[in-house]
């Protein structure tokens, strides 16, 4: 009745004010208006399906810009920069030529200029502290500008962080007087001590790299060390000039900040001007880009499948009215347009819904997204939360969202610009019925089951995948989960229950020497500690043998194409002095017991007596790992004081990665000696690293005992904490809990969804066969079996598509993407599909038996008739 209808609006429309051919847009808005009205239930499906397209769009960009942008401003807030990029340790020459190329060029905004002094010494200070003139704008680059007073502009003002005051004992008052200390040349061990004004200061945050006092430039000029060249490449900053650089976008970072440093005549890597890692959005161990596309894509996939059957079962119920429409002079091409303005119009309702919900969904997850990005063992390390909402978002998931749709109206679009009136009488899937049960009347139902879901395996195909969709996600989730693996990553990052120190993310900041003997003495008292041992470090040269020299020219040769043009130069430089670098570090027995042996080990008692060494080795993570040198050979120790000593080399040991020096060197050696030796030849009895192994069952008693005691002492103090690693670690791999329920249920949905509609519109469009086989003498409990096993037959091939997915493509795309981290080992599994078959197996019986059900309330004859 309604084809009629609609065909009789045609005809009347076509043969009263118009030419045949139906070519005015306003019947083609008529028509699809009707259609639309003809297909209610259909039209609700369809919006959902493009809502929950538009909203995992939404959701996923929401989501992986927040994580963009809270690691960016975890990193400026951390590293105390904020600018595109920075230029830092320039001699007075260098700043010249810099400063006059950024003035020149068009793409810079604006830029700030700063001197680094030196470091500020006081025994009162547990954490780095760093004296520099710097302007408005590079004051704002470090997070540093005053909120109370101003930036000094007379020689005899400072402006410095709250925490220096307070470690200083000095009242945060403007006007009140203040006494610091800087190194003005650390080789030369100068120092410098003058009493300030303070003229402003702003909140100190512990959990920056340092704590910067602000002088004027008017004294920085006449105090600060007149560094050459020379001494900036060796490692002296005390008198180094610096730039803070913000251009006019954020485009092109990269070229932009190489054109400006060479223009500038900086050739050298890692020299003149340098871009903030910050703004690197999708460098190696920041975000994945590979994985965003392949979120992308999967949301297209999910989206299709639905959207796609959705409008194919559309158009073939409807496909006679389309065949009479054509036969009254409307054109392929105009048949088509009628069911893409059916398609943009449920978009027009479905896409803002599902942007409303996917930025609620991507506000609420960004959360957990950001908390931890990284697994720490450090309480309170966890990234900021950006939410954004830039306009970029919602206009990319619209359009994504458009983009699928048409994808999946293509079929659909195709079948009606081919279909001819006869084709479309013939293409009704009731016919085709009566044909085949005629020729297949003795068949039982299990038999009419397979051979209707083989008739229509193309759509039964597609709601397969869309189920089997839903099944690969819940089970890589749990691969995903069950991979990472938390043994393996506290192995490399934590050797012990806790470690403490004072270092810092870059070198300049960093405190070796943080683990005090007041600090020492408090960790040896702690009851519930079973052992506690230290990690004492300084830096030394050493001479080298030629056997040395040897090694270390097979090891350049074999990594120079790895190595950057700073780290070649460090080579040649320590091929011309025939020095190497040394770190030198002293060890408890405590650490002794850690070390990872190549060879044999040798005992406590030997190596405590003072007399001999324990080297590292080099190519630590290869096979066959290259001796410095063997054990029984002599070492000779020149240290910087002055002292001299031959030592026995006892073995071969590498340092657990977490008490190893942390910053990237190219060109040294370890040499490790027991803690009374090291204290004997250097006079340093301030560790590096601690570490406490607490008693069984006794971590909290632990963690309470140091945060009681020790950062009462030192609150600037790290703390690395086995329970903090645990409780970070259980939020990294939560949020993939979180993100894969999410996916699921979404996923879910469409799949029952598509497997409703099917059975649905299989189901309606069989009622005359049906009725028929129940007239021939088919009982109802077997016509439902039928359709029940139907069921079956599309979930079990769901089952059957999402284990071949698993076995074949899972481990590739889950490798690839999610999980690159060293600590992940991917396990193959099939058991969370295996688990959910009695899910599919509920599913599969409860809706076919509905739908009939439903449809049996009508009486045989008029289900005939009404076909």
């Amino acid at each position: 009745m309604k084809t009629e209808k609609l065909f009789q609006t045609v005809v009347w429309y076509s043969e009263g004010d118009y030419m045949v051919k139906v070519e005015n847009k306003e019947t083609l808005r008529l028509l699809t208006k009707r259609f639309m009205k003809m297909n209610r239930a259909r039209n609700i499906i369809a919006v959902i399906a493009i809502m929950l397209t538009s909203l995992l769009f939404t959701s996923l960009f929401v989501g992986s810009v927040s994580m963009i942008l809270s690691k960016r401003a975890t990193e400026i807030k951390q590293f105390m920069d904020s600018s595109h990029a920075i230029a830092q340790n320039l001699s007075e020459e260098d700043a010249v030529r810099l400063q006059k190329t950024i003035e020149q060029s068009d793409e810079v905004e604006r830029y700030g200029t700063g001197i680094f002094l030196g470091a500020g010494r006081d025994k009162h200070f547990g954490f780095s502290v760093e004296v520099r003139y710097a302007d408005k704008n590079m004051a704002e680059s470090f997070n540093c500008l005053p909120t109370t007073g101003r930036l000094p502009e007379k020689e005899n003002e400072v402006a410095v962080s709250s925490l220096v005051l307070e470690a200083l004992g000095v009242t945060p008052k403007i006007g009140e007087e203040v006494t610091l200390t800087w190194e003005v040349n650390p080789m030369l061990k100068q120092y410098k001590t003058d009493t300030f004004q303070i003229c402003g200061f702003w909140q100190g945050d512990k959990a920056v790299l340092g704590q910067m006092v602000w002088v004027s430039e008017a004294y920085a000029k006449e105090n600060c060390y007149p560094v050459t060249q020379k001494e900036l490449k060796n490692g002296i900053y005390n008198g180094g000039k610096e730039y803070s650089v913000w251009y006019k976008n954020l485009w092109n970072l990269e070229k932009k900040t190489e054109n400006i440093s060479k223009t500038a005549g900086f050739t050298k890597a890692r020299t003149g001007l340098e871009i903030n890692p910050a703004y690197n959005l999708f460098e190696e161990d920041s975000f994945s880009f590979t994985s965003l596309i392949v979120m992308v894509l999967f949301v297209i996939l999910a989206g299709y499948l639905i959207i796609y059957n959705i409008f194919n079962i559309s158009v073939k119920t409807d496909i006679r009215a389309y065949g009479l429409l054509k036969n009254v002079g409307t054109t392929g091409k105009q048949l088509k347009k009628i069911v893409r303005m059916q398609a943009w119009k449920l978009s027009e309702v479905g896409i803002p819904i599902g942007l409303i919900f996917g930025y609620l969904a991507g506000f609420c997850m960004s959360p957990s997204l950001t908390a931890d990005a990284q697994i720490s063992a450090q309480a309170g390390q966890t990234t900021q939360t950006v939410v954004s909402a830039n306009p970029l978002i919602f206009f990319a998931a619209a359009l994504l969202t458009l983009l699928t749709v048409y994808l999946s109206c293509l079929r659909a679009c195709k079948m009606v610009e081919r279909v001819s009136p006869v084709e479309a009488l013939h293409l009704a899937e009731g016919e085709q019925s009566q044909k085949k049960i005629k020729k297949n009347t003795s068949v039982t139902w299990w038999g009419m089951a397979v051979q209707n879901v083989f008739r229509n395996w193309k759509k039964g195909l597609i709601v397969m995948l869309s189920i089997a969709l839903s099944m690969v996600v819940v089970n890589c989730i749990v691969m995903l989960v069950q991979g990472y693996d938390f043994e393996s990553y506290q192995n490399i990052v934590l050797a012990s229950d806790f470690q403490l120190d004072q270092m810092t993310d870059t070198l300049s900041n960093t405190n070796f020497n943080g683990i005090t003997p007041e600090i020492k003495e408090i960790l040896n008292k702690c009851p519930e500690s079973e052992k506690t041992g230290y990690v004492y470090y300084s830096e030394e040269r050493h001479k080298m043998e030629p056997a040395l020299l040897k090694t270390w020219e097979t090891l350049a040769e074999k990594n120079k194409e790895n190595w950057t043009d700073y780290e070649k130069q460090i080579w040649e430089e320590t091929k011309a002095d025939n020095t190497v670098k040394v770190h030198f570090l002293g060890i408890s027995e405590a650490v002794f017991d850690m070390l990872e042996w190549k060879g044999e080990k040798c005992s406590w008692d030997t190596f405590k007596s003072g007399d001999y060494v324990i080297v590292d080795y080099s190519d630590k993570y290869t096979e066959q790992p290259v001796s410095y040198y063997q054990s029984g050979e002599t070492f000779k120790m020149e240290y910087g004081n002055g002292k001299q000593k031959d030592y026995g080399v006892i073995g071969e040991a590498m340092m657990p990665y977490s008490l190893d020096y942390p910053y990237a060197d190219s060109v040294y050696i370890t040499v490790m000696v027991p803690e009374e030796e090291y204290f004997t030849q250097t006079e340093n009895q301030s560790a590096m690293y601690a570490t406490i192994d607490a008693k069984k069952g006794e971590d909290k008693q632990v963690k309470e005992y140091i945060d009681k005691n020790v950062l009462k002492e030192n609150d600037m103090i790290n703390v690395s904490s086995v329970l903090d690693m645990k409780a970070s670690f259980r939020r990294f791999v939560s949020k993939y809990y979180m993100i894969g329920s999410f996916l699921v249920i979404i996923l879910a949905f469409i799949g029952i969804m598509n497997f409703f509609n099917t059975t649905a519109t299989s189901v309606i469009s069989r009622k005359k066969e049906l009725a028929l086989l129940e007239v021939v003498g088919m009982t109802k409990k077997q016509i439902s079996k039928m359709l029940v096993a139907e069921g079956f037959l599309y979930l079990g091939g769901a089952f059957v598509i999402a284990v071949l997915l698993i076995m074949f493509g899972a481990k590739q795309i889950l490798v690839n993407t999610l999980g690159t981290a060293f600590f992940f080992r991917l396990h193959l599994t099939i058991v969370p599909c295996v688990l959910m078959i009695p899910i599919l197996v509920g599913i599969a019986y409860v809706i076919p038996k509905y739908q009939f059900e439903k449809m049996s309330r009508e009486s045989i004859v008029e289900r005939i008739r009404k076909e």
